[in-house]
């Protein structure tokens, strides 16, 4: 069966469980992706979320290339997940965005009581991260693989413990620029999504404050593009109101930022955007969770130095309706599609026609 075949036959059978199917009217839009997580899932159920991923359309795909399973104990790598991922990709037509991050606990020393937190700390040898990301490199540019995203919000206390560190952070990014350039010197090199956490502590410098300093230490001029993670939720995109320092509506003072320094060619890369359902105090309707995702598409349409859209996330990672973490998803764990699904598959059918 074609794409357009497949996309299709996906709408139709939502569409007849769904109580309204109305498709958006066509129109030119921005590329757009997903995150994706890999959850334990069968190759069957893998491919089938590389199938629903197409029919919405995506253009991308942003996975993890986490250093702390790949590489967890020294010298010995596990690289199962990353190709089924990469291949899936490759089968499917979706460009991937890779994202080289999180300390394997013989890279570092730490006095970090919780898991998480030391496997997010930088490692104490930024040439053992340089190192390792040159393989990733080595394996996957010749796979197609050619956009990588350095860390994981580095201008929070959350992804660079126990606090967030403009000249740490651009030494590591140095390092990796200057490995993934030495074997695909045309890849793109993002800036890791930049963004804030007001339910955190300590949320961390805002994105403007931390690109600046990434400018005064000459980091951020060696990059490609920037990224950005800008939730709004629960205020819609362009709602005046949203109270987080570094959302959606703040994207044009980050881009102020790099045009004031000569980097205004330079697109900023949305690669974390999403909304919650579920029954958190945060949580949003599917309705309101769908509006969020079209409102920041139709918005970044209009803005020229806006790069892709890559949605957070394509599947919930559980079942608890109360814990906002597992609901982000367009679709639930079993696949069935929320709100936000089906109307990105009906804009996709509508795309074609």
């Amino acid at each position: 069966m074609t794409r357009i075949g497949r996309r299709l036959a996906l709408v139709l059978i939502i569409c007849f469980a769904a109580t309204s199917c109305q498709a958006p009217e066509p129109q030119k839009h921005a590329e757009i992706g997903m995150v994706l997580h890999y959850r334990g899932v069968d190759d069957t159920i893998l491919g089938r979320q590389f199938d629903l991923m197409e029919a919405m359309d995506a253009d991308w795909v942003r996975i993890d290339l986490d250093w702390s399973a790949i590489e967890s104990e020294r010298g010995r790598y596990d690289w199962a997940v990353t190709d089924k991922l990469v291949d899936q990709a490759e089968a499917h037509g979706i460009n991937v965005l890779g994202v080289i991050a999180f300390t394997p606990d013989w890279a570092r020393s730490s006095t970090e009581s919780s898991p998480e937190n030391r496997r997010h700390q930088r490692p104490d040898r930024l040439s053992d991260y340089a190192e390792f990301t040159r393989m990733v490199v080595q394996r996957y540019a010749p796979r197609g693989v050619h956009s990588w995203e350095v860390w994981n919000e580095p201008n929070t206390g959350k992804f660079w413990p126990p606090v967030q560190d403009a000249d740490e952070y651009g030494e590591l990014f140095r390092q990796a620029a200057d490995a993934i350039r030495d074997v695909d010197p045309d890849a793109t090199v993002l800036i890791g999504g930049l963004t804030t956490q007001p339910d955190a502590p300590d949320p961390g410098l805002s994105p403007t404050e931390f690109l600046e300093l990434l400018y005064d230490n000459g980091t951020a001029q060696l990059s490609d593009g920037v990224a950005a993670h800008p939730y709004s939720y629960p205020a819609l995109p362009l709602d005046p109101s949203q109270q987080r320092l570094g959302g959606f509506s703040d994207l044009p003072a980050l881009h102020d930022v790099m045009n004031a320094h000569g980097d205004g060619g330079k697109k900023i890369w949305i690669t974390e955007f999403g909304a919650p359902t579920g029954s958190s105090d945060r949580a949003l309707s599917e309705e309101d969770q769908a509006t969020t995702l079209f409102q920041a598409r139709g918005q970044l349409d209009q803005w020229a130095w806006a790069g892709p859209l890559i949605y957070y996330e394509l599947v919930d990672g559980g079942t608890d309706l109360a814990d906002p973490e597992q609901n982000f998803g367009v679709l639930r764990e079993d696949l069935a599609p929320k709100a936000a699904a089906i109307e990105l598959l009906l804009a996709a059918s509508r795309k074609d026609d």
